[in-house]
């Protein structure tokens, strides 16, 4: 039963980490794709500097390490003689 348990939880956490890096990302392309037509069509749209894109990026990238790390301990726990103990 902890053992469900544990799964359960490692895949929530998998999830909310995926949606949340999916989320960084999508801002990080929005806001490239508006930096770009503020070139192109030389307007002044709102565009979040190099400081709030390395942010973002780096939030979407952690997130997408902690989803990873959740699915290979999930991954470990189902299956127990792959562990190198």
């Amino acid at each position: 039963m902890a053992n469900e348990q544990k799964n359960t939880e490692h895949k929530l956490g998998a999830r909310v980490a995926i949606i949340v890096a999916a989320v960084a990302f999508i801002i990080y392309l929005v806001n490239m794709l508006v930096g770009k037509a503020n070139i192109v069509y030389e307007k002044d749209m709102f565009h979040i500097g190099d400081i709030g894109e390395f942010l973002i990026m780096f939030v979407a990238s952690i997130a997408f390490i902690v989803a990873a790390l959740f699915r290979e301990a999930d991954w470990k726990s189902n299956n127990p003689e792959t562990n190198n103990h």
